[in-house]
Parts: structure tokens; sequence; C-alpha cells
């Protein structure tokens, strides 16, 4: 399998690759109860004002998921 993507890689751009793997985005509810132990890839966040946004992640049982969730951009600078 690895030496598939490897050589899949070479011909296809990887992220189209990880797209296929990806589950569907799932949207954060507050309160939601989130079993995270590691980011897989974390949102751009060099935005200003609110947008969607979507994080993957894996869960204590290996499984991969997409959180998508509203967040403030860190890229407005000193306006206010």
């Amino acid at each position: 399998m690895k030496a598939w993507l490897a050589v899949a890689c070479l011909f296809t751009p990887c992220a189209v690759l990880a797209a296929q793997d990806a589950p569907p985005p799932q949207d954060y509810h507050d309160g939601q109860q989130l079993d995270i132990k590691r980011v897989v890839q974390q949102p751009d966040l060099g935005f200003c004002g609110i947008r969607e946004v979507e994080m993957t992640y894996e869960d204590s049982a290996g499984q991969r998921h997409r959180l998508r969730y509203p967040v403030w951009g860190q890229g407005c600078g000193n306006e206010n």
C-alpha cells in the first residue's frame, strides 16, 4: 500500500489522494464531547473575520474525523 501511494504521488497530487481517504465533515455543536488524540491537519486561520474551517483529527481508536466549526481568523492585524 505504501509503495503504491508513493508511486501514485509521482503522477497525482498527494492532496487529491489524501482527500479521497478523508471522511465527510461533521458540524461541531456547543457542548459536544470530542475524543481528539492527534490533530492530523489544522485549519489555516490567516483570514480576518468569522469563517467555518475544517480540522482533521484521529480519535483514541485511531479513526479519522473531520470537524467543521466557526472560528475568528487571526489575520486581522490591528483592526478593531
